[in-house]
């Protein structure tokens, strides 16, 4: 039987903390349409998966809800901003964590820390998405293990938020690093 690698309960809670606090953020801002910076009028709400974390009752998926728009002026459909990059099955964050963890370990032991962490995710899905997404990504060390800054800031956002009130979309958005504007 296999030894599983060591990670901190402070780290383990920090990462899991962050991935499940956004469950249900809205993200309904009208941007004018990014084809032809015409008017936007609201069309429906759509549920995107944020992660996938392990549970007591198994798998459980963590999903925001992104504010689509349809444009008067072109016809086109377009998305309020969200916390995920382009092509990208998850949030930013856990992309980050990819790029982040990969830059020291395989893909294998990345994907095995990123499990011991709460998060489902394998050892393809980490090669692929570090392959299609090049960014550099602001790290910070903590015991011994490169953190992206965006997962940092947005587990500081999730513990210090007041329950009784949701989050807003904007703050998640400046939380995950990505520019609410």
């Amino acid at each position: 039987m296999r030894r599983q690698p060591f990670i901190s309960p402070i780290i383990a809670d920090l990462v899991y903390q962050a991935v499940t606090g956004v469950s249900g953020v809205q993200f309904t801002d009208p941007l004018p349409c990014p084809n032809c910076s015409g008017m936007v009028v609201s069309h429906d709400m759509k549920q995107r998966r944020f992660s996938t974390v392990y549970s007591h009752e198994g798998e459980k998926h963590i999903y925001v809800y992104v504010k689509r728009f349809h444009c008067r002026d072109c016809g086109q459909l377009c998305y309020d901003k969200s916390p995920s990059y382009e092509k990208s099955r998850f949030g930013s964050p856990i992309v980050d964590l990819c790029l982040s963890l990969s830059q020291d370990h395989t893909f294998s032991h990345a994907a095995v820390l990123m499990n011991r962490m709460g998060i489902v995710i394998n050892r393809g899905t980490v090669r692929k998405t570090v392959q299609s997404h090049s960014h550099t990504v602001q790290a910070t060390d903590l015991f011994g293990m490169k953190l992206p800054d965006s997962l940092l800031a947005l587990s500081t956002l999730v513990t210090t938020a007041d329950p009784t009130v949701p989050l807003r979309g904007c703050d998640v958005l400046s939380a995950c690093m990505i520019d609410p504007e």
